[in-house]
């Protein structure tokens, strides 16, 4: 079977896009939470930080933007969820290098989810048309999926959880549905070549096993 990018391919294609975005620092996207132990608790039972190798939480979104709806996670593929916002200067600086990521690796789906969009000054919602307008205006600059996440229940589940509180940041989710890695999406070199790596051994043991198949290839996305 042929895959559509090397390892060496992808290592060369992250770090030009490191090299772009690498002076932009991770902004706020939401202040983090208080957490206090409940009766009988103690505080380490009750911080149950998500962290590499736990199982992905769901996925929880209201609309999908631009690409096909996004489920559940699909084992013997690669994701990459990154949660981002409009008005993020360093968010915006990631959108070409997560572009060519999606484009370049067919066995991993990326989904940016804009789970820290801003209502209007006056307190008018138009998140969602906001948001819907700017990926239109990006067009195929933005080529991956892009999820609205408006009461950020999804966020709660992942960003809370893992307590991480800046935007850009994107979590590796591996063939086994478990987290890969979290971290800032321009540092993700490694970690995602290693997934996909593994990936690749399990379809060539697949191969060897009558009556299983790989891993479809991700489709095209599309503005909505």
């Amino acid at each position: 079977m042929r895959f559509h990018a090397t390892a060496a391919l992808i290592l060369v294609l992250m770090t030009a896009g490191r090299a772009s975005a690498q002076s932009d620092a991770a902004i706020p996207a939401v202040t983090p939470p208080v957490k206090t132990p409940a009766d009988g608790q103690s505080a380490e039972s009750a911080k149950r930080v998500l962290s590499v190798g736990d199982p992905a939480p769901p996925i929880a979104v209201s609309n999908w933007v631009k690409g096909d709806p996004v489920k559940e996670f699909e084992k013997g593929r690669v994701y990459v969820v990154e949660f981002w916002a409009t008005w993020c200067p360093p968010c915006r600086e990631s959108i070409p290098f997560l572009t060519k990521v999606a484009k370049s690796i067919k066995l991993a789906t990326v989904m940016s989810i804009a789970a820290s969009e801003r209502k209007e000054k006056d307190g008018t919602d138009k998140r969602l048309d906001n948001l819907k307008e700017f990926v239109k205006k990006q067009g195929d600059k933005m080529g991956f999926r892009v999820g609205f996440d408006p009461d950020r229940s999804m966020a709660k589940q992942w960003m809370e959880a893992a307590e991480r509180d800046q935007i850009p940041t994107a979590f590796i989710v591996g063939g086994d549905g478990k987290i890969a890695w979290i971290g800032h999406p321009m540092d993700m070199e490694k970690p995602l070549i290693e997934a996909v790596q593994a990936v690749k051994a399990e379809i060539k043991a697949r191969q060897k096993s009558p009556g299983k198949t790989p891993p479809k290839p991700d489709a095209t996305t599309k503005s909505k």
